[in-house]
């Protein structure tokens, strides 16, 4: 394709002169350095294309003042598809350059205004438009000298006219071939230099967080309590994020429920709203604990999406939730809410995990450190609640004996390690009445005055904090005691107390004793800041329990000696009527049966006489057994036991004599006697023989007359064995577990049917429970009746 010629206007060099490459400022031409023809005047039109163009793409500057040039111009590089920018001047191509970038320009030479020497004299002296290759286009032949004036004025060609399409194409993509590559090595430049922006700006945030983390390390490992943990959390750890809201929570014992340790940024409501979390909840605070990782919401968008729930009360445009994890285990979490939207960089993440690490592992040392702090402040209160209990439980003892001492040792030791005062009070033993037993008061003065206010106004029980306790049985503690309060819940007659005695606090316990109440201890402080605590409470209710069991031990003691002295009266009493009974009723029995003894022996009795005197003689015997027996009875009862004479003897002799004895007594019975073994033992022989004469006697006289009673005695390797057997009707056996007992008689024997008075057996029970021995009874209908008694050979030492 060839340009349209045009008549050339005639030079602006002078012919036979060297074109001038200078040119004249131009003050006129606004973002240009101030050079140019004073001729030209570049009108104040705006710039085509608007703002200057920032982007890459590569375009081309076509300036002719012939516009059929122009339409040439951009036909031949339209193929190239690049951006084709005409300008009619020389000014109006200065004004497009301050808006858009170009990879040539192709610059006619002759242009009305200013030519194209101007022109490029003027693109070359701006320092962004420099180095934009120019190819000049002229109609005009080559002269050498003109050739040398394009070069100099900054050419990088000089191509005439009419023009090659395929030459100009080529040399243009060259350029912008050129341009592109420059592009890409700017473009690339220019990411080196945000690449590097980035490196220093996350080194220097690498190296604040590093030196965040570095001081909340040193403040936290300082930390002994949670509050401390906290306190350098907020103000050290967190200060870099710019987050405008800071939450931490943990887990409640029963690991339900989030509970609110410290906000920072948060209004009083949203605050309310954060005291206790169910931990079944949906919002990120709780995701985070049950899942045991991070939560990142960086828009309020997204946090919407993963929590519909939560719509309307979502309250920042991005959060971070962290959990906070020891041993694997979430014990609560870091909530932190920004005021915009946010990117959180891996930096972001990682300071932030490592936060939420180094704090959680903080906040169980500092458990740690609390449990160790409770623990020995528990072993401090128990040592001194031992001490306390230990020096009242002496002073109790000491005055066990004597209700009034005890009463005052009472009383001191409430004033002693609790209060300024002591009330005691005990129930009465109807338990309708409170009495009171003791009254104390640090100052002399108010103890008079209190004494004086409780004896002429007695507590009454249901009434006052004192008729309650004693009542209800439940402790009152008042740690800030109110006047108004409390005088609304004292007796009407105690209320004047307030005025002259102020108090602080109080407390009221009652007194138990094996399951019940007996009384009240009351208790006041009058100076302030001294409030009673619940273990003070607990060290009172203590204190009241061994009192009242002091208490109780001494009305037992009490009550112990007035028994005692009552057994003293009654033993006295029952020596007197033995000394009566053994002196007094015996010499008569014996004067009567020596003289019915003599009678008999008289040989001029008729047979009426010696009936009588028969009877007289039987009568007194059986009154002399009968006392012998109230005599052992009742000194067996008394505790002294039946006295013994102990002495070798054979037991089989024994046996034989008494047998021989009893049958006197019962002529026409029939006793067989059987004997075996060693009969030697230390025994007393007459109360031996008083133990066989009343088995034996039992034997015949619950026995059928024809029938016989076997009466055995056997040596055994460490004592000797009696047995008496009969055949007559077994004992009842609702009877036999009672049988030794005294007054106890079985049914009514056949020879003697009204002759025992039940004292028999119980009696041998106390003499063989004197020697050491026993007695067994089996009786049934088949096998008879047979009673066994053993003894030990000598007496236990």
């Amino acid at each position: 394709m060839l340009l349209v010629r045009r008549k050339e206007r005639p030079s602006v060099l002078q012919p036979g002169k060297k074109m001038s490459s200078t040119v004249r400022p131009q003050p006129w031409l606004s973002g240009w350095p101030a050079q140019g023809p004073a001729s030209a005047r570049v009108p104040a039109s705006p710039v085509p294309g608007g703002a200057r163009q920032q982007g890459e793409e590569p375009g081309v500057l076509l300036v002719d003042d012939h516009p059929a040039n122009l339409v040439a111009l951009e036909a031949i590089l339209e193929p190239l598809g690049v951006r084709l920018t005409k300008a009619p001047s020389g000014e109006q191509a200065l004004r497009l350059l301050l808006a858009q970038e170009f990879a040539v320009i192709l610059l006619d030479v002759q242009m009305a205004g200013l030519n194209g020497y101007e022109t490029a004299a003027l693109i070359k002296q701006r320092e962004r438009t420099r180095n934009i290759p120019i190819i000049f286009l002229t109609a005009h032949g080559q002269d050498e000298t003109e050739v040398l004036a394009g070069y100099a004025q900054g050419a990088v060609d000089y191509l005439r006219k009419p023009l090659s399409p395929e030459v100009l194409r080529s040399k243009v993509s060259v350029f912008i071939e050129l341009f592109r590559a420059q592009s890409q090595v700017r473009r690339q430049a220019e990411l080196l230099r945000h690449q590097e922006a980035q490196a220093r700006e996350a080194a220097t945030r690498s190296a604040d967080y590093i030196a965040r983390l570095q001081t909340l390390t040193s403040l936290l490992a300082e930390a002994t309590s949670v509050a401390q943990v906290v306190q350098a959390l907020f103000e050290h750890g967190l200060v870099t994020m710019e987050s405008n809201a800071t939450s931490l929570c943990l887990l409640d014992p029963s690991r339900q429920e989030l509970e609110l340790v410290e906000t920072v940024g948060y209004a009083p409501e949203a605050r309310t709203a954060l005291e206790r979390i169910p931990l079944s909840s949906s919002q990120p605070l709780t995701e985070a604990v049950r899942e045991g990782r991070p939560q990142w919401l960086s828009s309020r968008a997204e946090g919407l999406a993963r929590y519909p729930s939560l719509a309307g009360s979502l309250r920042f445009p991005s959060l971070a939730a962290l959990p906070l994890i020891v041993k694997g285990q979430a014990i609560g979490v870091l909530g932190l809410g920004f005021p915009q939207e946010r990117t959180f960089s891996e930096d972001d993440r990682a300071f932030l995990n490592a936060v939420a690490h180094i704090s959680a592992q903080a906040i169980d040392r500092a458990r740690l450190y609390d449990e160790e702090r409770l623990a020995h402040e528990r072993v401090r209160n128990a040592a001194a609640r031992l001490k306390v209990l230990a020096e009242a439980t002496d002073a109790f003892s000491a005055a066990n004996r004597d209700l009034p001492a005890l009463f005052d040792a009472v009383s001191h030791q409430v004033v002693r390690h609790m209060g300024d005062s002591s009330v005691l009070h005990l129930l009465s033993e109807d338990g309708q009445r409170m009495e009171l037993v003791s009254v104390r008061h640090v100052e002399p003065g108010h103890q008079a005055f209190l004494l004086r206010l409780l004896e002429e106004h007695p507590a009454r029980l249901g009434e006052g904090l004192l008729g309650e306790v004693a009542q209800t049985g439940r402790s009152v503690l008042i740690p800030t005691v109110s006047p108004v309060e409390l005088g609304a819940r004292l007796q009407p007659e105690y209320r004047v107390s307030l005025e002259r005695i102020p108090l602080q606090t109080c407390l009221v316990v009652p007194l138990w004793a094996q399951g019940r109440i007996i009384g009240t201890l009351a208790t006041a402080r009058s100076a302030p800041g001294l409030a009673f605590t619940p273990e003070e409470l607990r060290l009172m209710e203590e204190l009241a329990g061994k009192a009242a069991m002091s208490i109780e031990n001494a009305r037992l003691f009490q009550q112990q000696l007035r028994s005692q002295e009552e057994l003293r009266r009654r033993t006295e009493f029952e020596q007197q009527l033995i000394g009566i009974v053994s002196h007094d009723l015996r010499n008569p029995l014996g004067a009567i049966s020596m003289a019915a003894g003599m009678l008999l022996a008289h040989p001029g009795l008729d047979e009426r006489q010696r009936r009588a005197a028969q009877r007289i003689a039987s009568s007194g015997e059986r009154a002399t057994r009968l006392i012998r027996d109230l005599l052992d009875f009742t000194q067996a009862r008394l505790g002294t036991g039946i006295p013994l004479n102990r002495h070798p003897m054979d037991l089989h002799e024994v046996t034989r004599h008494v047998v021989d004895e009893v049958l006197l007594a019962h002529p026409g019975r029939h006793v067989h006697v059987e004997s075996s073994g060693e009969g030697w033992g230390e025994w007393d022989s007459d109360r031996i023989a008083q133990v066989l004469t009343n088995l034996l006697g039992n034997a015949l006289a619950y026995s059928p007359a024809h029938t016989p009673v076997r009466v055995s005695t056997f040596g055994e390797a460490d004592g000797a064995r009696l047995e008496v057997h009969n055949q007559g009707a077994p004992i009842p056996t609702e009877l036999l577990p009672r049988l030794f007992e005294p007054l106890t008689r079985g049914l009514p024997g056949e020879a003697q049917p009204n002759r025992s008075i039940g004292l028999g057996l119980y009696i041998v029970r106390a003499i063989l429970g004197g020697h050491g021995g026993s007695i067994e009874v089996a009786s049934s209908e088949q096998g008879g009746t047979t009673f066994t008694v053993r003894l030990p050979r000598r007496a236990s030492t």
